[in-house]
C-alpha cells in the first residue's frame, strides 16, 4: 500500500463525500473534503495535496474548471469520479489532464484501489516505466534521434530540440512516460492497444482502450509529433502503435 497521502475530495453529495472520507482514512490517508469548485481551488492554494478525487458536476465552478486550475498549478494527480459516463466525456476528462476516470455509481473499494494505483504511478513505485523494465529510479535519461528528445525518468521532465524550432521543455504524466517507455523498449515493433493498456493502467481487464489513444494524442501535442508524418510514434490502423524515432545509445 502506498505511504500515507494528503487527498482532497471534491464532492457535493454529503453522504458520498463522507463515505469516501471514511474509506480513504481507513487506508491511512489524510483527507480534506469540500463541496464545490471554489472551495476546491481555495483548498489547493492553501495547502499542497498528493491527489485530488474530483466530481465534475459541482455547484458554481465546474469540475472541468477545477481540473484546468489544477493543471495550471502543476502535476497533482487527479482521479475523476463522476456521473458523466459516456466515452466522449471520459475522453474529454483524460485529455484535460486527469490521471484516471471512474464513473458513478461505483464501489468505494474500487475507488480506493484506483487511488492506490494512481499514487504508486505518481510516486514512481511500481510505475509503468519500471514495470516494463525500461527505466528504474537510477536510470540515465532516455534520448532519441541524436538528442532531439531527452526524457529524465525520475522527474519525468523532457527537453525537445526540433529542427528549425525553439527548444521546448515540459513534463510527462506517469501514463505518458509509461507509454513512451514501453514503446522504447521494443522500438520498431508494433504494440497493440491491449498491450499498452496493461502497461499504462496496470489493469489488464480494463476494456476502455481509448485511454491509450488519449495518451498518444497528449504525447504528440507536447512533443510536436504529427500523426500524418510522425517522427516519434506511428499509428498502426486497427492495431496499435510503434516507435519510429531512433533511440540513442546510452
Amino acid at each position: 500500500m502506498p505511504a500515507r497521502a494528503r487527498i482532497l475530495v471534491v464532492e457535493d453529495e454529503p453522504r458520498l463525500a463522507e463515505l469516501l472520507r471514511l474509506y480513504l482514512e481507513r487506508d491511512g490517508h489524510a483527507v480534506t473534503v469540500v463541496g464545490d469548485g471554489r472551495a476546491a481551488i481555495a483548498a489547493l492554494d492553501a495547502e499542497p495535496v498528493d491527489l485530488v478525487v474530483l466530481d465534475l458536476m459541482l455547484p458554481g465552478v465546474s469540475g472541468e474548471a477545477v481540473l484546468a486550475a489544477i493543471r495550471d498549478r502543476g502535476e497533482t494527480p487527479v482521479l475523476i469520479a463522476s456521473a458523466k459516463r459516456s466515452d466522449i466525456e471520459r475522453i474529454a476528462g483524460l485529455r484535460m489532464g486527469a490521471d484516471d476516470y471512474l464513473a458513478k455509481p461505483f464501489n468505494p473499494h474500487e475507488l480506493t484501489a484506483r487511488v492506490a494505483a494512481v499514487l504508486r504511478r505518481s510516486r514512481g513505485a511500481g510505475s509503468p516505466a519500471t514495470a516494463v523494465g525500461v527505466l528504474d529510479p537510477d536510470a540515465a535519461p532516455l534520448s532519441f534521434d541524436g538528442g532531439r528528445l531527452v526524457v529524465d525518468p525520475v522527474s519525468r521532465r523532457y527537453t525537445l530540440t526540433a529542427p528549425d524550432e525553439p527548444r521546448a521543455a515540459g513534463r510527462l504524466t506517469p501514463g505518458e512516460l509509461g507509454l513512451l517507455a514501453a514503446l522504447a523498449r521494443r522500438a520498431g515493433a508494433v504494440l497493440t492497444r491491449d498491450q499498452l493498456l496493461e502497461v499504462v493502467t496496470r489493469r489488464p481487464d480494463e476494456v476502455y482502450d481509448r485511454v491509450i489513444d488519449v495518451h498518444v494524442a497528449n504525447l504528440r501535442r507536447k512533443l510536436g509529433d504529427d500523426a500524418s508524418q510522425p517522427w516519434l510514434i506511428e499509428t498502426i490502423p486497427q492495431t496499435g502503435y510503434r516507435l519510429v524515432a531512433t533511440r540513442d545509445p546510452g
